[in-house]
């Protein structure tokens, strides 16, 4: 694992709950031994109350709903022109046991795989997999997609690019494989909640995107009683959404050549 991913993780860590919380909580708790304590019985409500909040299903639905209004699904895809599908690697389990020790594609990833493999049925198109090794794994997520793709449902992969860290490099090492085969158009398969960020940095490389979002989250909610309950696993669908906010602040800043603000390319 390279200095820059682990520093962006530790730095994702501290910004992004549970831990930014429990920071305010500890920070909230010292100061409760001195004579700040007011400030330091705000700082703990604070954090009980962000808690409480971001645990909520209606919190985990609408946090992501503001993103994903961005691209809704694409409903003609043999009608959207394109001249490849690029599908984005979104983590791995290490190891798994039932698959005799290989790394598999994590949920999130076979997700993006499957709809994949669905345009692929649909279109006829060629498929490009990206997705390196940030964690330090011998195998990239590249060969991994890749082998999902061809074993369990049954569709060609064309390109596999295996040496990126983020989706910045995603970004910038597929455009340069799909450029290098005359290819400028494409169908971007990621999750819905990561494609406004990943749809601006693929068109920032000079690729002509296309939205495919899958693993849409934000979908329609009955208001009951269960929606106001805090939920552990709502929890991590606000972190990603808050990851996702982050993220585009950080690629505005560091690649100022993308205007966080311009409408999609490809309106459905």
């Amino acid at each position: 694992m390279s200095a820059s991913v682990l520093a962006i993780g530790l730095i994702s860590a501290i910004l992004l709950p549970p831990l930014s919380l429990l920071l305010i909580a500890a920070a909230g708790g010292a100061l409760l031994r001195t004579r700040h304590r007011f400030a330091g019985r705000v700082l703990v409500t604070l954090s009980l109350v962000l808690l409480t909040v971001l645990s909520t299903p209606l919190t985990a639905a609408w946090l992501p709903r503001l993103l994903e209004s961005e691209s809704p699904p694409l409903t003609r895809a043999h009608e959207a022109h394109a001249h490849a599908i690029v599908i984005l690697g979104g983590d791995r389990i290490v190891a798994a046991q039932e698959y005799g020790g290989l790394d598999q594609p994590n949920g999130s990833t076979l997700g993006r795989l499957r709809y994949g493999a669905w345009l692929h049925q649909q279109t006829g198109l060629p498929i490009l997999v990206t997705g390196g090794s940030p964690d330090g794994r011998e195998e990239p997520e590249s060969l991994l997609m890749a082998r999902a793709l061809r074993d369990s449902f049954k569709v060609p992969v064309r390109w596999e690019e295996g040496r990126s860290d983020n989706t910045a490099q995603n970004a910038l090492n597929s455009a340069g494989l799909l450029k290098r085969a005359g290819i400028k158009r494409v169908l971007l398969v990621t999750d819905a909640i990561h494609m406004p960020r990943a749809r601006r940095i693929f068109s920032a490389a000079g690729l002509d995107v296309v939205p495919a979002p899958t693993n849409i989250a934000s979908g329609p909610q009955a208001l009951t009683l269960k929606t106001f309950l805090p939920q552990s696993g709502t929890l991590e669908r606000s972190r990603y959404a808050l990851h996702e906010w982050i993220g585009m602040l950080w690629y505005r800043v560091r690649y100022q050549n993308i205007d966080t603000n311009y409408p999609p390319t490809h309106q459905q």
